[in-house]
């Protein structure tokens, strides 16, 4: 019997990606923000387990298997386990789908830090590709607030590297995650930080206070005020205006943002601000908070 711990998450842009179980919970778990792990334990999956879970994806596709070439490695952490153990899952899924040609997952930065530039190149050759990095915003006493564990520096650097191998990047951000008073202030620090470590996509949702975090618990303290919804949109159009990446997408669409834009910033840009102005200008921010909730994914 196959079995999973947990809830399983993936990008919404990985929609009709085929999904495989390699680690359960996260290695670091401790953002302010979030409570997807709170109550599972930090593992990678046996190779056993993995090989049980491509058997059953021969089974169910059969002859299809052959035709997949893009697989997205499930867990808030597959970037955590070794550079070593992460060949031997790829070599194990090519035993079953042989012309995977790109293998993705969430890649936190202190795992991408953990692994030489030699090992990264070997992974590239391997097919990792398309890592989604959770950078949430460009000001480090932010980082810090919210315990991600890295620094701004720490981003440049790590990206940067994925660059200089060829690995293509996409950068997780937080509208919101500076607080009330700060939309402009961080929306032109993750700009330039932006610019600097050039992702391949922007995949951009709202601070949002889930129960049992200790961000929720903040709020109630009075620690920590949540941005109103004219300054979390006007803060998304200001990185708009301030990003220089013409062949980036930009994807702000998630469930969590009140406004759904998404397009390429040589292309859609101009619509994309457009669009967030109209919102801005119609906005009520008192009946918004009493008609939009953030308290799930």
């Amino acid at each position: 019997m196959l079995s999973y711990k947990g809830t399983i998450y993936r990008p919404p842009i990985e929609a009709y990606t085929l999904l495989l179980p390699v680690t359960e919970g996260c290695s670091h778990n401790r953002c302010k923000f979030c409570n997807m792990y709170r109550d599972v334990k930090f593992r990678m999956l046996d190779l056993s387990e993995i090989d049980a879970w491509l058997n059953e994806v021969q089974r169910v596709n059969g002859d299809y298997c052959t035709e997949i070439e893009r697989i997205y490695l499930v867990g808030a952490d597959p970037f955590a386990i070794s550079a070593s153990n992460l060949e031997r899952v790829i070599n194990l899924i090519r035993k079953y789908l042989p012309n995977v040609k790109v293998v993705s997952m969430y890649a936190a930065i202190r795992n991408i830090m953990s692994k030489t530039d030699a090992q990264l190149e070997r992974l590239k050759n391997l097919g990792v590709n398309d890592l989604y990095v959770g950078i949430e915003s460009g000001l480090d006493d932010v980082l810090s607030y919210l315990t991600k564990g890295n620094t701004v520096e720490d981003i440049r650097r790590q990206c940067q590297r994925l660059n200089a191998i060829g690995i293509r990047h996409m950068s997780l951000l937080m509208t919101g995650a500076a607080g009330k008073g700060r939309g402009v202030e961080s929306a032109l620090a993750t700009a330039e930080l932006m610019n600097e470590i050039k992702p391949d996509k922007i995949l951009l949702t709202t601070m949002s206070a889930f129960p049992d975090t200790k961000l929720a618990q903040e709020i109630d303290e009075g620690k920590f005020t949540l941005a109103g919804e004219t300054e979390i949109l006007t803060e998304e159009k200001i990185l708009l205006e301030n990003l220089n990446l013409p062949t980036t997408y930009f994807w702000a669409a998630h469930s969590l943002d009140s406004v759904r834009i998404a397009g390429y910033l040589d292309k859609n840009r101009d619509e994309m601000i457009h669009t967030l102005e109209t919102a801005i200008e119609n906005m009520d921010d008192e009946h918004f908070r009493q008609t939009f909730q953030r308290n799930h994914l």
